[in-house]
């Protein structure tokens, strides 16, 4: 056959033509992936368009002018790690400003530590050195956290110094380095507080946390204390076993008591869990909503003291939050560490269940001609109002080695959120459960015929037809 023959043969020209359908297939596609590298768009065909930002969010970006950095929490071999890059892709397909990231909180743990990591799935944002933390990936919790980050003014928590409190920097087992990172991360700026140097709570004060003195306040720093609740502020005390810190008298006077003692428990779960007899669980809750959500959850108390409340006081509603199992028993005094002598005693111990967290909501009726700063009388508060207190007998639950264990965290931030009045923030925090898709009869036999019958069936018909189409031109 010449060359003439072959070049106008049929074979030629279908196979020439199928290179030109081919590389114009492929220069069409490489042209619509150009143009949507430099003009992305994006269609939500879903319905309730699930894939889409809810206005909400898309009006909280606008806001969004400096460079926002999200921060995603979560190990490479999650199953959920491609369902929160789609989430936060959508953020930053809106939002020039926007960037994320992912850390793996087992391959880098110092850097998760040192940004707060409490759970696999949290997302922290940074924005103008500002800090929030949502506690999930989905767009629910990022936009919650968002709103947050963008508020330019921060409430102030005050821890009070002086009388060998933890230590807010302290990284030991023993310091409240990740109570106050965690705090950093709820959106607050937190500061220490010595009221010997200041002589009052600041008026930008919205809780002032007491953790764990160990030698007792003055009378004068007591009565700032008491001043400042009477002027509507909100007080956090957690006290050591054996150590009241001059509190004592301060607490009786709202029906709170303290007594030399100190907690023990002894059951199956604390042994199956390894505790030690001095580390007692909660799993029973009072009707706060500071504990509200906390339904199967535990908390661990280790060295904590029982409190002792009295409702007969005309001003204040005490509601217990947190109380041992039954299992639970009091031993008083000291004697019975030196002689190592834990054990149960009936002569001697009280039995449990005790309460070891307390809230009291105090009604402001300041009594007339009670001097308040500089000989002057407290303003007269309005009808109805109140404050609240909030007492634990422990702070080692809240300390850098048990902040992250059971629920105490989301105890410790829920009391600080409910008494900084910042409600919306109060939850249990954790990675979110999935949803099950959940379809009918009809939808199940429809996504049958269509992708498992249906375009096979056509492809079929479509090789058939083209076969038979060809055999018939030769």
């Amino acid at each position: 056959m010449s060359w003439r023959d072959r070049f106008q043969s049929r074979r030629l020209h279908y196979g020439a033509g199928s290179v030109v359908s081919v590389l114009l297939v492929v220069g069409i596609l490489g042209l619509a992936a150009g143009l949507a590298g430099w003009h992305p768009m994006r269609w939500d065909t879903t319905s309730g368009k699930t894939q889409s930002l809810s206005p909400a969010s898309l009006a909280l970006l606008k806001e969004v002018t400096q460079p926002l950095t999200m921060t995603v929490f979560m190990p490479e071999a999650a199953g959920e790690r491609q369902t929160a890059k789609e989430v936060l892709q959508l953020y930053e397909h809106h939002s020039s400003k926007v960037t994320y990231r992912f850390v793996d909180p087992e391959r880098e743990p110092l850097k998760a530590q040192q940004a707060g990591y409490r759970f696999a799935g949290n997302v922290l944002l940074d924005y103008q050195g500002r800090r929030q933390m949502a506690d999930q990936t989905d767009e629910n919790a990022i936009s919650n956290a968002l709103r947050k980050v963008l508020k330019k003014e921060r409430q102030k928590v005050y821890f009070l110094a002086g009388h060998g409190e933890r230590d807010l920097a302290d990284s030991k087992p023993g310091g409240f380095q990740v109570a106050k990172t965690a705090l950093d991360n709820e959106g607050y700026e937190v500061e220490s507080l010595n009221l010997l140097s200041r002589g009052a709570v600041p008026e930008d004060a919205a809780v002032v946390i007491v953790a764990g003195p160990k030698k007792p306040l003055l009378s004068t720093e007591v009565q700032a204390l008491k001043a400042f609740l009477l002027k509507g502020g909100r007080l956090f005390i957690m006290l050591e076993a054996f150590e009241d810190g001059g509190l004592q008298g301060f607490l009786a006077g709202y029906g709170v008591g303290l007594d030399n003692g100190l907690i023990l428990d002894v059951n199956q779960v604390s042994q199956s869990l390894g505790l030690s007899a001095v580390m007692p669980l909660v799993s029973q809750y009072g009707p706060s909503k500071i504990t509200q959500d906390f339904k199967n959850l535990v908390t661990i108390y280790p060295m904590v003291r029982p409190l002792i409340l009295k409702r007969d006081h005309p001003d204040v509603t005490l509601v217990p939050l947190a109380t041992t199992m039954p299992s639970s028993y009091e031993k008083l005094g000291k004697e019975w560490i030196k002689d190592d002598k834990a054990a149960f005693d009936a002569k001697t111990d009280k039995k449990g269940p005790f309460t070891v967290g307390a809230q009291a909501e105090i009604k402001l009726t300041p009594p007339k001609g009670e001097p308040g700063r500089k000989g002057e009388p407290p303003p007269a508060s309005p009808e109805g109002a109140k404050t609240y207190l909030v007492v634990f007998g422990a702070s080692d639950f809240a300390a850098n080695s048990f902040f992250n264990l059971f629920g105490n965290g989301d105890l410790f931030l829920n009391t600080t959120n409910f008494l900084a009045q910042a409600m919306e923030q109060i939850t249990v925090r954790g990675a979110g459960k999935a949803q099950l898709l959940t379809l009918k009869s009809g939808q199940i036999w429809t996504l049958f015929l269509v992708c498992l019958a249906g375009v096979p069936l056509v492809m079929l018909a479509a090789g058939i037809w083209a076969y038979r189409r060809r055999r018939a031109q030769r």
